[in-house]
C-alpha cells in the first residue's frame, strides 16, 4: 500500500512538472497579469485567478493533465499581461522593474513590479517572490504573475528590483493638428534636435547673468532628449552636470526668504538638479533641488505663502516650477514630507486672484506695473500648465484649471491674424503697434498645445492656435536658435498710466537667439510630441 502511494505520488508530481512547463510557454504567449497556478487542497494543483481566488481545483491524472492545461491557456489568453519565473532548479531572482524617468513639464509611467523568480524544483515545489513595484503618484506599478506548483524542497525565486516612482500617464489622444507639418525642417522633432543641439556649448556656463533662462534651457534640454531618446546629447547633457554637484562649478546662494529681496530667481535653479534626478536617480541631485524647494518655504508669509513672493507673475514658474519638480522627485519617499503641490496651488490661486482680468482673463505683469506684457503672460500660463499635469482633483485644481481656461480664451482672442500670422504682441492687447515677441508665442503653444492633448481645452479653436503658434515659432528659428526674443527686463512701475507703462515693454529691443527663448522653444516641441499625457482626468 505505501509503495503504491508513493509511486502514485511521484505520478502525480510528474504531471504537475509537465502542466507547469507547459503554463511557462503559455504564459508569456498569453500576457497573462493575473492568472496563476498555485497548490489547491492536499498538494492538488488549482487555478487562481487574482491572488487567493480559486476558480476551480482538479486532480493531475491521466489525460487530465493535458485537458486542464489546455484550459488553464484559454484562461490564461482572456487575462491582460504576464511573466513567469524560471523552470528548473533553483528560482532565478526576479528582474528589475521598469524604469521610466518623468519630466517636467510632466510626468512618466509608473515602474512596473520585477518579474516572478522561480518555478518548480527537482523534488519540490517553488516559490516565486515577486518584485516591490515603484509608487506612482500614490498608485503602485503592476505585478507580474506568479506561478507555483506542488514538489518538495526546491528552492524559491528572488525578489524583483523595485520599480520606478514616477507618476502614471495615459495616452494621448490623437490630434490632427499636430500630426502633420509643412515640412521637416519645420517639424517640432528638428527644431527641438537643433534648440538642444545648440545649447550643448553652453553647459557650463553656469548661473551667472539671467542664469534661470541657463537653468531652464538646460532642463528643457535634458527632457526633450530624453523624450526623442537621443542618447549621447542627453548623456553629455548628465556628465556635464556633474561637475555642479561635485563642486568643480559653483551654484548659486540659497539664503533664507526675506521679502523685499530678489530670491525667487537664483532658487529657480532648484528644477534643474531635480530633472536630473527625475532622469538618472543621482540622489546627490534630488537632494541639491530639494534644498532649493525646501527653503523656499522656511519663512512664510501670514497666509502661508513663501517670503519669496513678489507679485510679479513671473513668480508664478519660478515658485510653483519649483515646488512641482519636487513633488516628481519625491513620489516614492515616505510620510511626513512637504506637501509641495498644495503650496504651490495655493501661492498660484493667490497670484491669479491678483493679477488676472477677470473680464479677459489675461495677467498684469506684476502688482505696479498693469500692461499685460507677453512673457509675464507666458511665465503664468507655464506654471498653471505644470501644476495642472499633477493636481489631483478637487478644489485647488478646479480654481487653477478655471484660472487657466480663463487665460487660454483670452490669448486665442489676441492672437495676431495677419503679417506674422500665430505670433502674439509684445503688450498682448495693444493696439497702436504690433511687435510680435516669440519667447511668449513658444510659451502659449506649449500651453495650449498641453491643454489640447490633455483633454482640458475640447474646442477645435485652441489646436488651431497651438498649431499657428508653433509655424510662427518654426519660422522664425534658424539654426536652433529663436528670433525675437525680448531679453530680461523689470517693470514698469516707475511710470504713471497705462500708455507710458505699455510704452516702456514695446520700446525694448529685441534679440535673435536669446535664451529667454531657447527654453520655451524645447518645451513647446516636446509638448507637441509628447504621448503621455499625466494630466488626463
Amino acid at each position: 500500500m505505501v509503495a503504491q502511494r508513493d509511486a502514485d505520488r511521484d505520478k502525480a508530481r510528474e504531471r504537475a512538472t509537465k502542466l507547469a512547463i507547459f503554463a511557462s510557454f503559455v504564459a508569456p504567449v498569453a500576457n497573462c497579469r493575473t492568472c496563476s497556478l498555485a497548490p489547491g487542497q492536499n498538494g492538488h494543483p488549482a487555478i487562481r485567478y487574482a491572488p487567493g481566488y480559486r476558480l476551480m481545483r482538479f486532480h493531475i491524472t491521466g489525460a487530465r493533465c493535458w485537458a486542464a492545461s489546455f484550459l488553464l491557456a484559454a484562461l490564461l489568453s482572456n487575462c491582460s499581461s504576464s511573466q513567469t519565473g524560471d523552470v528548473a532548479g533553483a528560482g532565478a531572482p526576479g528582474t528589475a522593474g521598469a524604469h521610466s524617468a518623468g519630466s517636467s513639464a510632466g510626468s512618466s509611467s509608473a515602474g512596473s513590479a520585477g518579474v516572478a523568480g522561480g518555478a518548480v524544483g527537482n523534488n519540490g515545489s517553488a516559490g516565486a517572490n515577486l518584485g516591490t513595484a515603484g509608487n506612482a503618484g500614490g498608485a503602485t506599478g503592476s505585478a507580474g504573475a506568479t506561478l507555483v506548483t506542488t514538489g518538495g524542497s526546491g528552492a524559491g525565486g528572488g525578489s524583483g528590483a523595485a520599480g520606478s516612482a514616477q507618476a502614471g500617464a495615459s495616452s494621448c489622444p490623437t490630434v490632427s493638428d499636430f500630426a502633420t507639418w509643412p515640412s521637416n525642417e519645420q517639424s517640432p522633432l528638428e527644431i527641438g534636435k537643433a534648440a538642444a543641439k545648440a545649447f550643448l556649448p553652453h553647459t557650463l556656463e553656469g548661473y551667472g547673468g539671467d542664469g534661470y533662462a541657463w537653468a531652464f534651457t538646460y532642463f528643457g534640454a535634458l527632457q526633450f532628449t530624453k523624450l526623442t531618446s537621443d542618447t549621447a546629447t542627453n548623456s553629455k547633457l548628465v556628465t556635464d552636470f556633474d561637475q555642479f554637484l561635485s563642486g568643480a562649478k559653483p551654484v548659486p546662494a540659497n539664503p533664507s526668504p526675506k521679502p523685499g529681496d530678489n530670491n525667487v530667481d537664483t532658487r529657480a535653479f532648484g528644477m534643474l538638479p531635480l530633472e536630473v534626478y527625475l532622469e538618472n536617480g543621482n540622489t546627490k541631485a534630488k537632494e541639491l533641488g530639494l534644498s532649493y524647494a525646501n527653503m523656499q518655504w522656511t519663512v512664510t508669509t501670514n497666509e502661508g505663502y513663501t517670503a519669496d513672493v513678489r507679485w510679479w507673475a513671473d513668480d508664478m514658474f519660478m515658485i510653483t516650477g519649483l515646488q512641482v519638480f519636487a513633488h516628481r522627485a519625491t513620489l516614492s519617499d515616505p510620510q511626513p514630507k512637504p506637501d509641495y503641490l498644495t503650496r504651490a496651488a495655493k501661492v498660484m490661486i493667490a497670484y491669479l486672484a491678483k493679477l488676472q482680468s477677470k473680464t479677459d482673463g489675461l495677467v498684469h505683469h506684476t502688482d505696479k506695473s498693469e500692461p499685460y506684457w507677453g512673457r509675464a503672460n507666458g511665465w503664468i500660463a507655464t506654471g498653471m500648465t505644470e501644476l495642472l499635469l499633477e493636481l489631483p482633483a478637487g478644489a485647488d485644481r478646479d480654481a487653477i484649471m478655471a484660472g487657466y481656461k480663463l487665460q487660454m480664451d483670452g490669448l486665442v482672442s489676441v492672437q495676431i491674424t495677419k503679417d506674422d500670422v500665430g505670433t502674439w504682441n509684445q503688450v498682448l492687447d495693444y493696439q497702436s503697434a504690433t511687435k510680435p515677441e516669440l519667447s511668449c508665442t513658444a510659451m502659449f503653444t506649449y500651453a495650449l498645445a498641453t491643454g489640447v492633448k490633455n483633454g482640458w481645452l475640447t474646442d477645435p479653436k485652441y489646436a488651431a492656435a497651438a498649431r499657428k503658434g508653433w509655424l510662427a515659432v518654426a519660422k522664425h528659428t534658424k539654426d536652433g536658435l529663436l528670433g525675437q526674443v525680448c531679453p530680461g527686463t523689470g517693470d514698469a512701475r516707475n511710470l504713471t498710466g497705462l500708455e507710458a507703462q505699455q510704452k516702456f515693454y514695446m520700446d525694448i529691443a529685441f534679440q535673435d537667439g536669446d535664451r529667454h527663448g531657447q527654453a520655451p522653444l524645447l518645451w513647446a516641441a516636446r509638448a507637441l510630441l509628447r504621448q503621455d499625457c499625466p494630466g488626463l482626468r
